[in-house]
């Protein structure tokens, strides 16, 4: 069985878009769970998506690792075996969860905590803007070289990931120490742990650039990564770790120094 959660905090404009692209993906016993993480007002779903997805209100607003935690706890009950995850201005492209799903299968990739795909970058009107994202060849990553490769940046589309519930589970579930960054610290985690991940590129997401999918904060930002890299300072060699986080600590001066508060990408639906 394979469940989605989606996470939700605000106006959402693209969310029926994205549901709809889940759910012609998934075959009968699977589910998706909506986390509202405490919207001002509380979601509705479209009445095409009520009797098909389960909603999920949280109290307090805890950011998309909190809520991500509060759908894994839905679908643990309902015996996911593994969990997709998807942010709700983004949509899969048709084909896409069935290729990860035979990938995860695949005796070739019995050691992979999750699969990961390719990120189609478009705008607010849904047309392609252009922009590239890292791409990586079918196959598996893992060992020493991951762990470095993903020390140092991340590289992967959340709602391109599928995940072994049952790696998830022995590493913690997704409940994270940093507030921004949340979904890189998750994959250290399995890198750390042992698990590879499967590259997948055909399996494609609509990843959205819109105003409203921004962050405003670099220095919180700056903040959060060197966090991150502090935490997880002991899997790398010390010359990786240095110039890491002397990057960390030149942008957060930076930020700092001028007060900047400029417009930044970000991965998850919320900040």
């Amino acid at each position: 069985m394979v469940g989605v959660i989606v996470p939700v905090h605000g106006f959402a404009p693209y969310l029926a878009e994205t549901l709809d692209s889940l759910l012609m993906q998934l075959d009968r016993g699977d589910a998706v769970v909506v986390v509202d993480d405490a919207s001002d007002e509380p979601l509705h779903l479209h009445r095409d998506h009520v009797s098909r997805c389960v909603l999920v209100r949280r109290d307090v607003c805890g950011g998309p690792a909190a809520a991500r935690a509060s759908g894994l706890s839905v679908l643990a009950a309902l015996g996911a075996d593994h969990v997709a995850l998807c942010d709700c201005d983004d949509a899969w492209v048709e084909g896409k969860l069935a290729l990860q799903v035979a990938a995860l299968a695949s005796p070739e990739f019995a050691s992979a905590g999750l699969c990961f795909g390719r990120a189609l970058v478009v705008g607010a009107d849904g047309r392609p803007t252009g922009e590239r994202w890292q791409s990586f060849p079918r196959g598996l990553l893992e060992g020493d070289a991951l762990v470095a490769r993903l020390y140092e940046a991340n590289p992967l589309p959340t709602s391109s990931v599928v995940l072994r519930r049952s790696a998830l589970d022995a590493v913690g579930g997704f409940e994270s120490p940093v507030r921004l960054a949340e979904d890189w610290d998750l994959w250290l985690r399995l890198a750390a742990a042992g698990y590879g991940f499967v590259s997948e590129p055909d399996a494609v997401v609509r990843y959205r650039r819109h105003p409203g999918g921004l962050t405003a904060d670099v220095a919180a930002l700056a903040r959060c990564q060197l966090a991150l890299h502090t935490a997880h300072a002991g899997l790398v060699s010390p010359q990786l770790r240095a110039r890491v986080v002397e990057a960390d600590e030149a942008a957060l001066r930076s930020a700092s120094r001028r007060g900047l508060r400029a417009l930044v990408p970000r991965r998850d639906p919320y900040r």
